[in-house]
């Protein structure tokens, strides 16, 4: 199963069938996927008198998911996520990683995590069922090993770090990645990272088992299926008893939360005007003329 097995955003395979029958509930819903997946491959479904086989539920499923990834074009998508991973690559190597820096590059992970289970479950089902052409397929593929190596960048490039300094070293470090990003954003959506640069980065997901023809898909939506009607059938209900919601609000503890808030609130004001020299990369975005003399200096 590899980087799927936690089930974390398989919630998200339950809005993909709402989305693609309106008509049902979450509860439907979920029965739907679940015999989807392991029914026979004579399974059949019927919506307002419309009979629906297999193939046909999982290619439907595969578009809904897909379209919670990919809002207007791909190429209009992968422009957004390049801009917001040099963003984040600047911002977290300008001199001081603020809050605000942090939550941006906490956020951009999960729902790049989240696109990308979407996506690789989208390529499991048209894979499964045949329902594809060749070029609709690699650019599934394409997308997916991009996620991959932007998510590989962040984490590598970045610190998991809230109010701290960054050094000139990781300035350095960073600074070269930050010009490939951009370089890729002009070059646009046709063109991605060389085989060299996937080395050198230790991004290269062009080989990663789980996209090769030999891949069991079907096994592999079999087994993630069965993992998540695990965990929701071992997951323990836990109640509350009535006298424990009638106990008295602690005002002491929530006065010195207060206080902590105010007193955080007080030192990120502190740090903000530590910040230092934040327009490190705004040479980065000049003319080369400019920044081959700033190089040199």
């Amino acid at each position: 199963m590899g980087r799927y097995e936690n089930c974390t955003y398989f919630n998200t395979l339950y809005d993909a069938v709402c989305n693609g029958f309106p008509q049902i509930d979450r509860t439907n819903a979920r029965t739907i996927l679940r015999e989807v997946i392991l029914a026979p491959d004579d399974y059949t479904v019927e919506f307002e008198d419309t009979s629906y086989n297999k193939v046909q539920m999982m290619d439907l499923i595969a578009r809904a998911l897909i379209s919670l990834c990919i809002s207007g074009s791909p190429q209009e998508t992968f422009e957004r996520t390049i801009e917001n991973v040099a963003d984040i690559i600047k911002h977290m190597n300008d001199g001081y990683i603020t809050t605000e820096d942090a939550q941006e590059r906490k956020d951009f992970l999960e729902n790049a995590a989240c696109s990308e289970f979407d996506l690789f479950t989208a390529y499991a089902l048209r894979m499964t069922s045949g329902a594809y052409n060749s070029e609709t397929m690699h650019e599934l593929k394409l997308n997916i090993i991009r996620l991959r190596e932007f998510q590989d960048l962040v984490e590598t490039y970045t610190r998991d770090e809230i109010e701290v300094e960054v050094s000139r070293e990781e300035f350095e470090q960073a600074r070269p990645i930050y010009r490939m990003l951009k370089s890729l954003q002009n070059l646009g959506y046709d063109y991605n990272f060389s085989p060299r640069e996937r080395e050198s980065l230790d991004i290269d997901h062009e080989d990663d088992e789980d996209l090769s023809d030999e891949f069991n898909y079907g096994n592999w939506l079999k087994r993630l299926m069965l993992l998540q009607l695990r965990k929701e059938t071992s997951t323990p209900k836990i109640t509350v008893p009535d006298f424990m919601n009638t106990q008295p609000a602690d005002t002491t503890s929530s006065s010195a939360n207060s206080d902590l808030e105010a007193k955080i609130a007080q030192l990120r004001g502190t740090y903000d005007k530590r910040r230092f020299d934040s327009k490190r990369f705004i040479m980065l975005e000049q003319s080369k003329e400019e920044s081959s003399s700033d190089d040199n200096n």
